[in-house]
C-alpha cells in the first residue's frame, strides 16, 4: 500500500494555504470597496448640495469670496428733457443709457482673496443676474473694476457691478446675484434700496 502525503498539495504548499490566501483577501478586498464608495458618495454628496445651495449673503468660490452691498438705482446724466416732467430722452439721444423702460442698476460688491496665492477672475464671465419681471438672465453691463484681472494674496478689492434691467415690481421674482466660478455657481441675494425708481413714460 502506497502512504498518503501529508507534506502538501500538488503545488507543494501546505495543506489550506490556499484557502487561508482567499479567506484573508477576500474581507480586505471588501472593505476597500467599502471604503472607496463611501468616499464618492460623500464627494457626490458635497457637489450635489453645493449644487443646491439657496440664495446666501456672500458666496465664496474658487478661493475668492464676494460680498454685494445694498443695490441702488443709478441716475443718467440728462434723464429727463427738463428735470421736472415725466418725458424721457430716447435711448438714440443718449448713448450708453438703458434701453426702452430698463433702469440702470449698480450693485456694489467686495471680492476679497484669503488664500497664499494669486487668484484670477473676468467679472463679465463670472456674473450675471436673474429674476425679475421676467426673470430672464441678465448680463453685466459695465463695473468700476476696470481691467483688474486678478487678487493677490490676502488683498481685497471693492467695486460696483452694473446691470439694466426694469425696475422689480411687487409680485416679481427676487433679484439675484450669480456667480459662475470654476464650474460651481452660487446665488446671492441683492439687497435693494426702499423703494423703486419712478417708472417713466417714453415717447413712441
Amino acid at each position: 500500500m502506497g502512504r498518503r502525503s501529508t507534506v502538501g498539495d500538488e503545488g507543494g504548499r501546505p495543506p489550506g494555504r490556499a484557502g487561508a490566501v482567499v479567506r484573508v483577501t477576500g474581507p480586505a478586498l471588501v472593505a476597500l470597496a467599502v471604503v472607496t464608495a463611501v468616499a464618492g458618495a460623500a464627494h457626490w454628496s458635497e457637489r450635489q448640495a453645493s449644487a443646491d445651495t439657496g440664495p446666501a449673503a456672500t458666496a465664496r468660490l474658487g478661493g475668492l469670496d464676494a460680498e454685494p452691498g445694498t443695490a441702488g438705482w443709478t441716475a443718467m446724466a440728462n434723464h429727463d428733457m427738463d428735470g421736472q416732467s415725466n418725458y424721457q430722452m430716447p435711448s438714440a439721444m443718449m448713448p450708453g443709457a438703458p434701453e426702452g423702460d430698463d433702469m440702470r442698476l449698480g450693485i456694489p460688491i467686495t471680492l476679497t482673496n484669503g488664500t497664499g496665492s494669486v487668484r484670477r477672475f473676468d467679472l463679465a464671465r463670472e456674473f450675471s443676474l436673474s429674476g425679475g419681471k421676467d426673470g430672464a438672465s441678465r448680463k453685466l453691463h459695465a463695473d468700476t473694476l476696470g481691467e483688474l484681472p486678478r487678487l493677490n494674496a490676502g488683498s481685497a478689492v471693492r467695486g460696483v457691478l452694473y446691470f439694466d434691467l426694469e425696475a422689480p415690481q411687487a409680485g416679481d421674482a427676487p433679484l439675484l446675484l450669480v456667480w459662475k466660478r470654476d464650474g460651481d455657481v452660487r446665488r446671492m441675494t441683492v439687497r435693494m434700496p426702499g423703494g423703486t425708481p419712478e417708472q417713466h413714460q417714453h415717447s413712441s
